[in-house]
């Protein structure tokens, strides 16, 4: 695990899945549907769907060792994954000790020049669990509706695309995948920024001995 995550090629890979995710927020950030067209609509929750395949794969491969060999154990090739949900599922399953948590881009410097990373207030962004969700919701609104049950889920959708849409700019545009490693006694963050200006993403990689904890929500 340790060395998965502070591996260079792995966080290449990771940079790669960013820059398509990059690519994709500014498409579905102009959302603009006054006539509630149902094919806009299904085409931004197909964005999103792909948002989240984009995350799972960029988080699959800072966790690559692992995550292959998890998969062998039930007999399955982990190539062979697809589904955003399912893969996000597993990595919490491997490894409880992952956290990833949107960020703001400045940390606070504090008056012994520490630096100190400020997370993101929760309810202004998204976790992996409710990523997952999002999944399946996206999922629904792309499926045709049962005719024998009324639904609502495409307007429904539709109504909360701006806040959905917001949230994920907030989760992506800066975050952080923290890490402890209980039996080195050690932790890794890893810092992402997709960055503006047509710059590519980057990443900053830290370690310590010892293990990190939240001082803020």
């Amino acid at each position: 695990m340790i060395e998965d995550i502070r591996n260079s090629k792995n966080l290449k890979i990771y940079l790669e899945q960013m820059e398509e995710v990059k690519a994709r927020l500014e498409f579905i950030s102009n959302y603009s549907n006054p006539e509630r067209d149902r094919f806009v609509i299904e085409t931004h929750a197909l964005q999103i769907r792909k948002l989240i395949e984009l995350l799972a794969f960029s988080l699959m491969a800072i966790h690559q060792t692992k995550y292959k060999g998890f998969r062998k154990k039930v007999g399955q090739d982990y190539t062979k994954d697809w589904n955003g949900r399912d893969i996000i599922t597993n990595l919490l399953k491997i490894n409880p000790d992952m956290f990833f948590r949107a960020s703001e881009k400045q940390p606070l410097i504090l008056d012994d020049g520490t630096k100190q990373i400020q997370l993101k207030p929760e309810k202004e962004c998204y976790t992996l669990k409710r990523m997952a969700k999002l999944y399946d919701r996206c999922g629904g609104v792309l499926h045709v509706a049962n005719p024998w049950k009324e639904s609502n889920k495409i307007d429904s959708f539709h109504h909360e695309l701006p806040s959905i849409i917001e949230k994920l700019n907030n989760t992506f545009l800066n975050h952080i995948v923290l890490v402890n490693h209980w039996d080195e006694k050690e932790s890794t963050a890893v810092l992402f920024a997709l960055c503006d200006n047509g710059e590519k993403p980057t990443y900053a990689l830290a370690q310590a001995p010892g293990n990190f904890s939240f001082t803020n929500a």
